[in-house]
Protein backbone atom coordinates (compact mmCIF):
# COMPACT_ATOMS: atom_id res chain seq x y z
CA UNK A 1 0.00 0.00 0.00
CA UNK A 2 1.14 3.52 -0.76
CA UNK A 3 1.73 5.61 2.26
CA UNK A 4 0.46 9.01 1.13
CA UNK A 5 0.42 11.97 3.44
CA UNK A 6 -1.04 15.43 2.79
CA UNK A 7 -0.04 18.50 4.67
CA UNK A 8 -2.80 20.80 5.79
CA UNK A 9 -2.48 24.11 3.89
CA UNK A 10 -1.84 27.24 5.87
CA UNK A 11 -4.69 29.70 6.33
CA UNK A 12 -2.76 32.49 4.61
CA UNK A 13 -2.24 30.32 1.53
CA UNK A 14 -5.97 29.56 1.30
CA UNK A 15 -6.84 33.24 1.67
CA UNK A 16 -4.28 34.22 -0.97
CA UNK A 17 -5.70 31.78 -3.54
CA UNK A 18 -9.24 32.81 -2.68
CA UNK A 19 -8.40 36.48 -3.31
CA UNK A 20 -6.76 35.59 -6.62
CA UNK A 21 -9.87 33.70 -7.68
CA UNK A 22 -12.12 36.66 -6.77
CA UNK A 23 -9.83 39.05 -8.69
CA UNK A 24 -9.96 36.87 -11.83
CA UNK A 25 -13.76 36.73 -11.66
CA UNK A 26 -13.98 40.54 -11.23
CA UNK A 27 -11.63 41.24 -14.16
CA UNK A 28 -13.55 38.80 -16.35
CA UNK A 29 -16.75 40.68 -15.50
CA UNK A 30 -15.10 43.98 -16.43
CA UNK A 31 -14.02 42.56 -19.79
CA UNK A 32 -17.55 41.35 -20.49
CA UNK A 33 -19.07 44.73 -19.57
CA UNK A 34 -16.54 46.57 -21.73
CA UNK A 35 -17.26 44.31 -24.70
CA UNK A 36 -21.02 44.82 -24.35
CA UNK A 37 -20.60 48.60 -24.15
CA UNK A 38 -18.40 48.68 -27.26
CA UNK A 39 -20.93 46.52 -29.13
CA UNK A 40 -23.69 48.95 -28.10
CA UNK A 41 -21.65 51.91 -29.39
CA UNK A 42 -20.94 50.14 -32.67
CA UNK A 43 -24.61 49.25 -33.08
CA UNK A 44 -25.65 52.87 -32.48
CA UNK A 45 -23.14 54.17 -35.04
CA UNK A 46 -23.94 51.45 -37.60
CA UNK A 47 -27.70 51.85 -37.27
CA UNK A 48 -27.39 55.60 -37.73
CA UNK A 49 -25.09 55.20 -40.75
CA UNK A 50 -27.33 52.56 -42.39
CA UNK A 51 -30.39 54.80 -41.94
CA UNK A 52 -28.50 57.70 -43.50
CA UNK A 53 -27.36 55.52 -46.41
CA UNK A 54 -30.91 54.34 -47.11
CA UNK A 55 -32.16 57.90 -47.06
CA UNK A 56 -29.53 58.94 -49.58
CA UNK A 57 -30.26 55.95 -51.85
CA UNK A 58 -33.96 56.89 -51.86
CA UNK A 59 -33.12 60.42 -52.91
CA UNK A 60 -34.35 61.97 -49.69
CA UNK A 61 -31.29 64.13 -49.21
CA UNK A 62 -27.87 64.74 -50.72
CA UNK A 63 -24.58 66.15 -49.50
CA UNK A 64 -24.79 69.10 -51.81
CA UNK A 65 -27.99 70.61 -50.46
CA UNK A 66 -27.56 69.68 -46.77
CA UNK A 67 -28.40 72.49 -44.43
CA UNK A 68 -27.71 72.72 -40.71
CA UNK A 69 -30.57 70.84 -39.07
CA UNK A 70 -32.19 72.46 -36.08
CA UNK A 71 -34.07 70.62 -33.39
CA UNK A 72 -36.51 71.97 -30.83
CA UNK A 73 -34.72 73.46 -27.87
CA UNK A 74 -34.33 71.12 -24.96
CA UNK A 75 -34.46 72.01 -21.30
CA UNK A 76 -31.79 69.83 -19.74
CA UNK A 77 -32.85 70.84 -16.27
CA UNK A 78 -36.49 69.68 -16.36
CA UNK A 79 -35.72 66.29 -14.84
CA UNK A 80 -33.52 67.81 -12.14
CA UNK A 81 -36.27 70.32 -11.34
CA UNK A 82 -38.80 67.52 -10.93
CA UNK A 83 -36.44 65.74 -8.56
CA UNK A 84 -35.97 68.84 -6.43
CA UNK A 85 -39.59 69.94 -6.42
CA UNK A 86 -41.36 66.55 -6.44
CA UNK A 87 -44.69 65.88 -8.16
CA UNK A 88 -47.49 68.25 -7.26
CA UNK A 89 -50.77 66.82 -5.96
CA UNK A 90 -54.25 67.67 -7.13
CA UNK A 91 -54.84 69.61 -3.91
CA UNK A 92 -51.96 72.04 -4.54
CA UNK A 93 -52.98 75.43 -5.95
CA UNK A 94 -51.70 76.22 -9.42
CA UNK A 95 -48.54 78.33 -9.33
CA UNK A 96 -48.34 79.80 -12.83
CA UNK A 97 -45.27 81.96 -12.12
CA UNK A 98 -43.22 78.96 -11.01
CA UNK A 99 -44.31 77.02 -14.11
CA UNK A 100 -43.12 79.86 -16.32
CA UNK A 101 -39.78 79.95 -14.48
CA UNK A 102 -39.31 76.21 -15.02
CA UNK A 103 -39.71 76.65 -18.77
CA UNK A 104 -36.85 79.13 -18.90
CA UNK A 105 -33.30 77.79 -19.41
CA UNK A 106 -31.30 77.88 -16.20
CA UNK A 107 -28.39 80.31 -16.30
CA UNK A 108 -25.24 78.80 -14.81
CA UNK A 109 -23.27 82.05 -14.90
CA UNK A 110 -24.04 85.67 -15.57
CA UNK A 111 -23.99 87.18 -19.01
CA UNK A 112 -21.03 89.52 -19.23
CA UNK A 113 -19.59 92.26 -21.38
CA UNK A 114 -16.19 92.21 -23.03
CA UNK A 115 -13.36 92.32 -20.53
CA UNK A 116 -15.51 91.45 -17.52
CA UNK A 117 -14.67 88.30 -15.51
CA UNK A 118 -17.04 85.36 -15.58
CA UNK A 119 -19.24 85.25 -12.47
CA UNK A 120 -20.93 82.00 -11.51
CA UNK A 121 -24.46 82.18 -10.15
CA UNK A 122 -24.81 80.82 -6.64
CA UNK A 123 -27.54 78.18 -6.25
CA UNK A 124 -30.57 79.00 -4.16
CA UNK A 125 -31.25 77.06 -0.96
CA UNK A 126 -33.80 75.00 -2.87
CA UNK A 127 -31.27 74.10 -5.54
CA UNK A 128 -28.57 73.49 -2.96
CA UNK A 129 -30.53 70.44 -1.77
CA UNK A 130 -30.63 68.99 -5.29
CA UNK A 131 -28.45 66.50 -7.17
CA UNK A 132 -25.75 69.05 -8.08
CA UNK A 133 -24.97 69.80 -4.44
CA UNK A 134 -24.94 66.13 -3.55
CA UNK A 135 -22.39 65.52 -6.30
CA UNK A 136 -20.27 68.41 -5.04
CA UNK A 137 -20.40 67.10 -1.49
CA UNK A 138 -19.35 63.65 -2.65
CA UNK A 139 -16.54 65.23 -4.63
CA UNK A 140 -15.22 67.17 -1.66
CA UNK A 141 -15.35 64.12 0.58
CA UNK A 142 -13.23 62.22 -1.93
CA UNK A 143 -10.13 64.30 -1.27
CA UNK A 144 -7.59 61.86 0.09
CA UNK A 145 -4.29 63.71 -0.13
CA UNK A 146 -2.75 67.10 0.26
CA UNK A 147 -2.53 67.60 -3.51
CA UNK A 148 -5.62 65.62 -4.45
CA UNK A 149 -8.50 67.77 -5.60
CA UNK A 150 -12.17 66.80 -6.04
CA UNK A 151 -13.22 63.62 -7.81
CA UNK A 152 -16.06 64.37 -10.23
CA UNK A 153 -18.63 61.74 -11.13
CA UNK A 154 -21.25 62.99 -13.56
CA UNK A 155 -21.01 60.29 -16.24
CA UNK A 156 -22.35 56.74 -16.28
CA UNK A 157 -20.00 55.69 -19.10
CA UNK A 158 -16.32 56.35 -19.90
CA UNK A 159 -15.11 59.95 -20.03
CA UNK A 160 -13.78 60.75 -23.52
CA UNK A 161 -12.64 64.38 -23.26
CA UNK A 162 -12.14 67.19 -20.73
CA UNK A 163 -11.18 70.84 -21.16
CA UNK A 164 -11.01 74.04 -19.11
CA UNK A 165 -12.37 77.37 -20.27
CA UNK A 166 -9.91 80.22 -20.80
CA UNK A 167 -10.26 81.48 -17.22
CA UNK A 168 -9.92 77.97 -15.74
CA UNK A 169 -12.99 78.39 -13.53
CA UNK A 170 -15.11 75.98 -15.61
CA UNK A 171 -14.32 72.38 -16.51
CA UNK A 172 -16.23 70.61 -19.30
CA UNK A 173 -16.33 66.81 -19.56
CA UNK A 174 -17.67 64.60 -22.39
CA UNK A 175 -18.71 60.97 -22.10
CA UNK A 176 -19.95 57.92 -23.94
CA UNK A 177 -23.25 58.38 -22.08
CA UNK A 178 -24.18 61.02 -24.72
CA UNK A 179 -23.92 64.06 -22.40
CA UNK A 180 -21.52 66.88 -21.62
CA UNK A 181 -21.16 68.11 -18.03
CA UNK A 182 -19.91 71.51 -16.85
CA UNK A 183 -18.33 71.88 -13.40
CA UNK A 184 -17.26 74.89 -11.39
CA UNK A 185 -13.57 74.86 -10.59
CA UNK A 186 -11.85 74.29 -8.21
CA UNK A 187 -14.75 73.37 -5.89
CA UNK A 188 -16.10 70.74 -8.30
CA UNK A 189 -19.82 71.60 -8.23
CA UNK A 190 -21.88 70.21 -11.11
CA UNK A 191 -23.48 73.27 -12.71
CA UNK A 192 -25.42 71.55 -15.47
CA UNK A 193 -25.28 69.35 -18.57
CA UNK A 194 -25.82 69.51 -22.33
CA UNK A 195 -28.12 66.81 -23.76
CA UNK A 196 -28.77 66.52 -27.48
CA UNK A 197 -26.44 63.88 -28.90
CA UNK A 198 -27.63 60.38 -29.80
CA UNK A 199 -24.25 58.70 -29.36
CA UNK A 200 -20.94 59.04 -27.55
CA UNK A 201 -19.69 62.64 -27.33
CA UNK A 202 -16.05 62.67 -28.40
CA UNK A 203 -14.98 66.29 -27.95
CA UNK A 204 -16.06 69.80 -26.99
CA UNK A 205 -14.66 73.33 -26.98
CA UNK A 206 -15.68 76.63 -25.41
CA UNK A 207 -15.11 80.04 -26.98
CA UNK A 208 -12.58 82.35 -25.39
CA UNK A 209 -15.34 84.28 -23.58
CA UNK A 210 -17.26 81.08 -22.61
CA UNK A 211 -20.24 82.31 -24.63
CA UNK A 212 -20.66 79.31 -26.94
CA UNK A 213 -19.86 75.62 -26.59
CA UNK A 214 -19.45 73.29 -29.56
CA UNK A 215 -19.67 69.50 -29.24
CA UNK A 216 -19.27 66.54 -31.61
CA UNK A 217 -19.92 62.83 -31.41
CA UNK A 218 -20.48 59.35 -32.79
CA UNK A 219 -23.91 60.36 -34.14
CA UNK A 220 -22.04 62.49 -36.75
CA UNK A 221 -23.50 65.67 -35.28
CA UNK A 222 -21.81 68.95 -34.44
CA UNK A 223 -23.94 71.04 -32.06
CA UNK A 224 -23.41 74.64 -30.97
CA UNK A 225 -24.85 75.64 -27.58
CA UNK A 226 -25.33 78.80 -25.61
CA UNK A 227 -22.91 77.72 -22.91
CA UNK A 228 -24.39 79.46 -19.86
CA UNK A 229 -27.94 78.10 -20.43
CA UNK A 230 -27.19 74.78 -22.24
CA UNK A 231 -29.63 75.96 -24.95
CA UNK A 232 -29.04 74.46 -28.39
CA UNK A 233 -28.46 77.11 -31.07
CA UNK A 234 -27.63 75.12 -34.23
CA UNK A 235 -26.48 71.74 -35.44
CA UNK A 236 -25.03 70.21 -38.59
CA UNK A 237 -24.60 66.57 -39.66
CA UNK A 238 -21.33 65.35 -41.19
CA UNK A 239 -20.76 62.26 -43.39
CA UNK A 240 -18.90 60.27 -40.69
CA UNK A 241 -18.26 60.02 -36.95
CA UNK A 242 -16.87 63.37 -35.76
CA UNK A 243 -13.84 62.78 -33.52
CA UNK A 244 -12.68 66.28 -32.61
CA UNK A 245 -13.78 69.92 -32.64
CA UNK A 246 -12.14 73.19 -31.53
CA UNK A 247 -13.01 76.88 -31.68
CA UNK A 248 -10.54 79.39 -33.08
CA UNK A 249 -10.01 82.83 -31.58
CA UNK A 250 -8.17 81.74 -28.43
CA UNK A 251 -4.60 82.28 -29.59
CA UNK A 252 -2.48 85.09 -28.06
CA UNK A 253 -2.84 88.21 -30.15
CA UNK A 254 -5.98 86.95 -31.90
CA UNK A 255 -9.12 88.82 -30.91
CA UNK A 256 -12.34 86.89 -30.57
CA UNK A 257 -15.18 88.20 -32.73
CA UNK A 258 -18.42 89.47 -31.21
CA UNK A 259 -20.30 88.49 -34.37
CA UNK A 260 -19.02 85.06 -35.43
CA UNK A 261 -16.42 82.44 -34.68
CA UNK A 262 -14.71 79.70 -36.67
CA UNK A 263 -14.24 76.13 -35.55
CA UNK A 264 -12.53 73.09 -37.06
CA UNK A 265 -13.65 69.43 -37.12
CA UNK A 266 -12.31 66.07 -38.24
CA UNK A 267 -14.54 63.12 -39.18
CA UNK A 268 -14.03 59.49 -40.18
CA UNK A 269 -14.72 57.75 -43.46
CA UNK A 270 -18.27 56.65 -44.27
CA UNK A 271 -19.12 54.82 -47.48
CA UNK A 272 -17.90 56.81 -50.46
CA UNK A 273 -17.14 59.84 -48.30
CA UNK A 274 -13.45 60.03 -47.32
CA UNK A 275 -12.21 61.20 -43.93
CA UNK A 276 -11.78 64.97 -43.91
CA UNK A 277 -11.03 68.13 -41.98
CA UNK A 278 -13.53 70.99 -42.18
CA UNK A 279 -13.47 74.64 -41.15
CA UNK A 280 -16.81 76.20 -40.22
CA UNK A 281 -18.20 79.59 -39.23
CA UNK A 282 -21.00 80.19 -36.73
CA UNK A 283 -22.69 83.60 -36.68
CA UNK A 284 -24.98 83.05 -33.71
CA UNK A 285 -27.77 81.52 -35.80
CA UNK A 286 -26.42 79.15 -38.45
CA UNK A 287 -23.34 77.05 -39.22
CA UNK A 288 -21.59 77.66 -42.55
CA UNK A 289 -18.92 75.38 -44.02
CA UNK A 290 -15.90 77.36 -45.25
CA UNK A 291 -13.41 74.76 -46.52
CA UNK A 292 -13.02 70.98 -46.63
CA UNK A 293 -9.68 69.12 -46.67
CA UNK A 294 -10.47 65.59 -47.95
CA UNK A 295 -7.02 64.39 -49.04
CA UNK A 296 -5.78 62.90 -45.78
CA UNK A 297 -3.36 59.94 -45.45
CA UNK A 298 -5.81 58.43 -42.93
CA UNK A 299 -8.61 59.57 -40.66
CA UNK A 300 -7.37 62.18 -38.19
CA UNK A 301 -7.34 61.22 -34.52
CA UNK A 302 -7.35 64.88 -33.45
CA UNK A 303 -7.35 68.35 -35.00
CA UNK A 304 -6.28 71.67 -33.42
CA UNK A 305 -5.72 75.28 -34.43
CA UNK A 306 -2.05 76.17 -34.88
CA UNK A 307 -0.05 79.37 -34.48
CA UNK A 308 -2.20 82.55 -34.68
CA UNK A 309 -5.06 80.44 -36.11
CA UNK A 310 -3.24 80.59 -39.46
CA UNK A 311 -2.67 76.83 -39.47
CA UNK A 312 -4.61 73.75 -38.42
CA UNK A 313 -2.82 70.57 -37.33
CA UNK A 314 -4.04 66.97 -37.55
CA UNK A 315 -2.65 63.77 -35.97
CA UNK A 316 -2.65 60.45 -37.81
CA UNK A 317 -2.03 56.72 -37.31
CA UNK A 318 1.11 57.04 -39.46
CA UNK A 319 2.78 58.89 -36.57
CA UNK A 320 2.70 62.16 -38.53
CA UNK A 321 1.52 65.56 -37.40
CA UNK A 322 0.37 67.42 -40.53
CA UNK A 323 -0.04 71.21 -40.74
CA UNK A 324 -2.47 72.84 -43.19
CA UNK A 325 -3.34 76.38 -44.24
CA UNK A 326 -6.60 77.30 -42.49
CA UNK A 327 -7.71 79.61 -45.33
CA UNK A 328 -6.94 77.44 -48.38
CA UNK A 329 -6.53 73.91 -47.00
CA UNK A 330 -3.10 73.55 -48.60
CA UNK A 331 -0.62 71.24 -46.86
CA UNK A 332 2.27 73.15 -45.27
CA UNK A 333 4.50 70.63 -43.50
CA UNK A 334 4.64 67.16 -41.95
CA UNK A 335 6.32 66.27 -38.67
CA UNK A 336 7.18 62.59 -38.15
CA UNK A 337 6.67 62.48 -34.40
CA UNK A 338 6.36 58.73 -33.65
CA UNK A 339 6.80 55.34 -35.26
CA UNK A 340 3.30 54.37 -34.12
CA UNK A 341 0.12 56.43 -34.43
CA UNK A 342 -0.19 59.69 -32.51
CA UNK A 343 -2.80 59.30 -29.76
CA UNK A 344 -3.03 62.98 -28.76
CA UNK A 345 -1.07 66.22 -29.00
CA UNK A 346 -1.20 69.55 -27.20
CA UNK A 347 0.19 73.02 -27.92
CA UNK A 348 1.56 75.52 -25.44
CA UNK A 349 -0.07 78.95 -25.20
CA UNK A 350 1.85 80.59 -28.08
CA UNK A 351 1.59 77.35 -30.11
CA UNK A 352 5.30 77.24 -30.86
CA UNK A 353 5.77 74.05 -28.85
CA UNK A 354 3.82 70.82 -29.25
CA UNK A 355 3.77 67.70 -27.08
CA UNK A 356 2.83 64.33 -28.61
CA UNK A 357 2.19 60.84 -27.20
CA UNK A 358 1.70 57.45 -28.79
CA UNK A 359 1.05 53.81 -28.06
CA UNK A 360 4.82 53.37 -28.54
CA UNK A 361 4.89 54.49 -24.85
CA UNK A 362 6.84 57.69 -25.49
CA UNK A 363 6.09 61.36 -24.91
CA UNK A 364 7.89 64.05 -26.94
CA UNK A 365 8.10 67.85 -26.91
CA UNK A 366 8.87 69.53 -30.27
CA UNK A 367 10.04 73.01 -31.25
CA UNK A 368 7.82 74.28 -34.09
CA UNK A 369 8.63 77.99 -33.71
CA UNK A 370 8.30 80.44 -36.56
CA UNK A 371 11.35 80.63 -38.80
CA UNK A 372 13.25 77.76 -37.12
CA UNK A 373 13.92 74.16 -38.09
CA UNK A 374 11.43 71.92 -36.36
CA UNK A 375 13.22 69.57 -33.99
CA UNK A 376 12.82 67.37 -30.94
CA UNK A 377 13.55 69.11 -27.64
CA UNK A 378 12.63 66.58 -24.93
CA UNK A 379 11.59 62.93 -24.81
CA UNK A 380 10.68 60.31 -22.20
CA UNK A 381 10.05 56.60 -22.58
CA UNK A 382 7.40 55.20 -20.23
CA UNK A 383 6.13 51.75 -19.21
CA UNK A 384 2.61 51.99 -20.67
CA UNK A 385 0.71 52.90 -23.86
CA UNK A 386 -0.15 56.60 -23.75
CA UNK A 387 -3.53 58.02 -24.72
CA UNK A 388 -3.33 61.64 -23.54
CA UNK A 389 -0.91 64.51 -22.98
CA UNK A 390 -1.11 68.12 -21.80
CA UNK A 391 1.36 71.01 -21.64
CA UNK A 392 1.39 73.42 -18.72
CA UNK A 393 2.39 77.11 -18.90
CA UNK A 394 5.65 76.91 -20.86
CA UNK A 395 7.03 79.41 -23.36
CA UNK A 396 9.36 78.47 -26.19
CA UNK A 397 11.96 80.87 -24.76
CA UNK A 398 12.05 78.90 -21.50
CA UNK A 399 12.08 75.50 -23.24
CA UNK A 400 15.05 76.24 -25.51
CA UNK A 401 16.85 78.72 -23.26
CA UNK A 402 19.70 78.32 -20.83
CA UNK A 403 19.60 75.35 -18.45
CA UNK A 404 19.46 77.58 -15.37
CA UNK A 405 16.42 79.42 -16.79
CA UNK A 406 14.32 76.31 -17.34
CA UNK A 407 11.33 75.95 -15.01
CA UNK A 408 11.76 73.52 -12.13
CA UNK A 409 8.07 72.62 -11.80
CA UNK A 410 5.90 70.10 -13.65
CA UNK A 411 5.25 71.24 -17.19
CA UNK A 412 4.24 68.04 -19.03
CA UNK A 413 1.71 65.37 -18.03
CA UNK A 414 0.88 62.13 -19.84
CA UNK A 415 -1.38 59.15 -19.13
CA UNK A 416 -2.92 56.05 -20.63
CA UNK A 417 -2.59 52.46 -19.48
CA UNK A 418 -3.32 49.04 -20.83
CA UNK A 419 -6.79 48.19 -22.04
CA UNK A 420 -9.02 46.48 -19.49
CA UNK A 421 -8.93 43.25 -21.51
CA UNK A 422 -5.12 43.28 -21.52
CA UNK A 423 -5.01 43.99 -17.79
CA UNK A 424 -7.15 40.88 -17.17
CA UNK A 425 -4.47 38.78 -18.85
CA UNK A 426 -1.53 40.36 -17.01
CA UNK A 427 -0.37 41.29 -13.54
CA UNK A 428 -0.80 45.05 -14.05
CA UNK A 429 -2.56 46.97 -11.29
CA UNK A 430 -4.23 50.35 -11.14
CA UNK A 431 -0.81 52.07 -11.06
CA UNK A 432 -0.99 51.77 -14.86
CA UNK A 433 -3.80 54.32 -14.81
CA UNK A 434 -2.05 57.09 -12.88
CA UNK A 435 -0.99 60.38 -14.50
CA UNK A 436 2.76 60.73 -15.11
CA UNK A 437 4.32 64.08 -14.14
CA UNK A 438 7.38 65.43 -15.95
CA UNK A 439 9.66 68.44 -15.67
CA UNK A 440 12.25 69.60 -18.18
CA UNK A 441 15.66 67.97 -18.07
CA UNK A 442 18.86 69.83 -17.27
CA UNK A 443 21.10 68.47 -20.02
CA UNK A 444 21.98 69.86 -23.43
CA UNK A 445 19.19 69.69 -26.01
CA UNK A 446 17.76 67.40 -27.17
CA UNK A 447 17.27 66.23 -23.63
CA UNK A 448 15.14 64.04 -21.46
CA UNK A 449 11.93 64.75 -19.61
CA UNK A 450 12.56 63.97 -15.94
CA UNK A 451 9.91 61.89 -14.17
CA UNK A 452 8.49 63.74 -11.15
CA UNK A 453 6.08 61.18 -9.76
CA UNK A 454 2.59 59.88 -10.46
CA UNK A 455 -0.74 61.38 -9.42
CA UNK A 456 -4.47 60.60 -9.78
CA UNK A 457 -3.84 56.92 -9.04
CA UNK A 458 -7.46 56.18 -8.21
CA UNK A 459 -8.66 55.44 -11.75
CA UNK A 460 -9.82 51.88 -12.49
CA UNK A 461 -9.38 52.03 -16.25
CA UNK A 462 -7.24 53.63 -18.96
CA UNK A 463 -7.02 57.43 -18.94
CA UNK A 464 -8.36 58.91 -22.21
CA UNK A 465 -7.96 62.65 -21.67
CA UNK A 466 -5.94 65.23 -19.71
CA UNK A 467 -6.17 68.99 -19.22
CA UNK A 468 -3.96 71.59 -17.53
CA UNK A 469 -5.51 74.65 -15.89
CA UNK A 470 -4.36 77.75 -17.76
CA UNK A 471 -2.22 79.06 -14.89
CA UNK A 472 -0.71 75.65 -14.17
CA UNK A 473 -2.10 75.38 -10.64
CA UNK A 474 -4.08 72.20 -11.35
CA UNK A 475 -4.62 69.37 -13.80
CA UNK A 476 -7.44 66.90 -14.44
CA UNK A 477 -7.76 63.42 -15.93
CA UNK A 478 -10.75 61.56 -17.40
CA UNK A 479 -10.89 57.78 -17.53
CA UNK A 480 -12.68 54.66 -18.71
CA UNK A 481 -14.17 54.37 -15.21
CA UNK A 482 -16.39 57.44 -15.78
CA UNK A 483 -14.59 59.65 -13.24
CA UNK A 484 -12.74 62.94 -13.61
CA UNK A 485 -9.96 63.30 -11.03
CA UNK A 486 -8.34 66.63 -10.21
CA UNK A 487 -4.82 67.26 -8.91
CA UNK A 488 -4.19 70.67 -7.34
CA UNK A 489 -0.53 71.58 -7.05
CA UNK A 490 0.82 72.91 -3.75
CA UNK A 491 1.82 76.23 -5.21
CA UNK A 492 1.24 78.15 -8.40
CA UNK A 493 3.63 77.07 -11.13
CA UNK A 494 2.76 79.76 -13.64
CA UNK A 495 5.64 81.73 -15.12
CA UNK A 496 5.67 85.09 -16.85
CA UNK A 497 5.40 84.83 -20.59
CA UNK A 498 8.55 85.77 -22.45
Amino acid sequence: MLNLSFEKPEVTTVIRWLLRFILVIFLAWLVRQRTEQEEDDECEENDSEVTDARARSNGLRSRGNTRPKLQPRRDSYTAATRQRQGLSTSNDPADFDSNIDKAKPKEMWQQRRNGEPLVLKKPTQEEADGPAERVAAASRSARDGRDQGPTLHGHERPVTFITFNSESNLLFSCGKDKIVCVWSFPDGELLGSYKGHNGAVWSCSATFDSRWLVTCGADRLVIVWEARTSRELARVELPGVVRCVEWAGAAPGVNASDVSERFVTCHNRFGAHPPALSVWRFDGKAIQELIVIPKLPSAANQVRWGRANYFIASAHDSGELIFWRADTGAEVKRLKAHDAGISKFDFNDDRELVATVSHDMSVCVWDIGKGVEWKLLYKAQTDRPLNAVALGPLSRFAAVGAIDDRPKEVRVIAAGGQDVRDVARSSSATEQFGTLLFRLGTEKLPGQLKADGVTNKGHFGPVHTLAFAGNGTAMASGSEDGFVRVHIFEKEVAEPKA
